[in-house]
């Protein structure tokens, strides 16, 4: 990746509001996901593991991150979620079997247009928003990009 583009996108995760992190987190570990299925069928193992490590250290930190007290029922179900997703990505490393990865990349997907759809009714409505949910800080991302 050129500097230029590390730059802005370093710039675009420093500035970004909660909500715009939490949008970026799920696009990432996608993003990071449907990479390590085309490394594994390639056969670029190395790089398929490399990649799965980046998608599941991104689950794992929006699961630790939540905020129970805050999100309540939302939060037990999110965890549930998350550690149902991070034991898939774990028979999917052991299995060298890319379905397991491409169902957890629909759960992402679904997860992350729920999001999008809930930060935009947000953004246009003047009533309060749902309290935030606890996301990591940037600093923690710096070697998963």
């Amino acid at each position: 990746m050129s500097y230029g583009l590390r730059s802005y996108k370093t710039s675009r995760a420093h500035t970004a509001s909660r909500e715009d992190l939490l949008i970026l987190l799920y696009e990432g570990a996608i993003r990071f996901l449907e990479r390590s299925i085309d490394e594994l069928q390639s056969g670029r193992l190395s790089d398929h593991k490399m990649s799965l490590r980046r998608g599941i250290a991104i689950i794992a930190e929006l699961q630790n991150t939540l905020n129970f007290e805050k999100g309540g029922e939302l939060a037990i179900q999110l965890f549930d979620l998350y550690g149902y997703m991070l034991d898939r990505l774990t028979q999917a490393n052991l299995r060298k079997d890319a379905e397991y990865i491409r169902e957890v990349i629909r759960h992402l997907s679904t997860l992350l247009e729920g999001w999008r759809e809930a930060v935009r009714q947000v953004k246009n409505e003047t009533i309060p928003a749902l309290p935030p949910l606890e996301v990591p800080t940037t600093r923690r991302l710096e070697g998963l990009a």
